[in-house]
């Protein structure tokens, strides 16, 4: 496997292309120091594989990932850095990363995972996984916090904002317009908000919002 390095630190650069070349699986084909070397290097060596830290001078990691995503696809790119916030985590599987590792790891399992990324599976380390985890809970309970509770009916905020409408007179078609939805899809909301308030006509949705103090 043909392997192109990008790190800007030289000591760790050094050290990973020695632990690397002691497997005959890895033939190191090009060391970059920055961004825009390891965009070069790829481009001219045609790696297999790019394995490289995110935070880097002249070009970030991540930019430089999504260059070589759009000009060689098919290029395994890896990410190997001690950067683990969720930010970074997101951007770089949107640029096309197929792994992210982080340095704190075992020069075998390392080896390991760079042999299972080439042969196409999906890895990332543990604390990577922790870390997407916990941001897709606290995502989730941000929705739920978006949710408006009356009594054993939950709304959503969209639900609440047509309610306010009808009370206000608003026809379907002016609700559309308020809303930016089509009058058909503001149609089938407003008869689901009939149908889990078990009301029969518009009068009492507008009974219903003032006794909630929905308005």
């Amino acid at each position: 496997m043909k392997i192109v390095l990008a790190d800007d630190q030289i000591l760790f650069r050094t050290m990973l292309e020695e632990v690397l070349s002691q497997d005959t699986e890895f033939e190191i084909v090009g060391v970059a120091s920055n961004g825009n070397e390891a965009v070069e290097l790829t481009l001219s060596k045609r790696p297999e594989m790019v394995l490289m830290d995110i935070q880097m001078p002249i070009k970030s990691g991540i930019d430089a990932l999504e260059e070589i995503k759009s000009k060689l696809p098919n290029t395994k790119v890896v990410m190997l850095t001690t950067f683990e916030d969720s930010d970074n985590i997101r951007a770089t599987y949107l640029a096309g990363a197929d792994g992210y590792l982080v340095k704190d790891m075992q020069p075998d399992i390392l080896k390991m995972s760079l042999k299972c990324i080439y042969n196409n599976l999906s890895v990332m380390h543990r604390s990577v996984h922790d870390n997407l985890l916990k941001n897709y809970k606290n995502q989730q309970n941000k929705v739920i916090d978006k949710k408006h509770v009356f009594g054993n009916i939950v709304f959503s905020s969209t639900d609440v904002e047509i309610i306010k409408l009808i009370a206000e007179g608003k026809t379907n078609k002016e609700i559309a317009i308020e809303l930016n939805y089509t009058e058909g899809t503001v149609k089938n909301k407003v008869s689901n908000i009939f149908n889990i308030t078990g009301l029969s006509d518009r009068t009492k949705i507008c009974v219903f919002a003032i006794k909630n103090n929905i308005i």
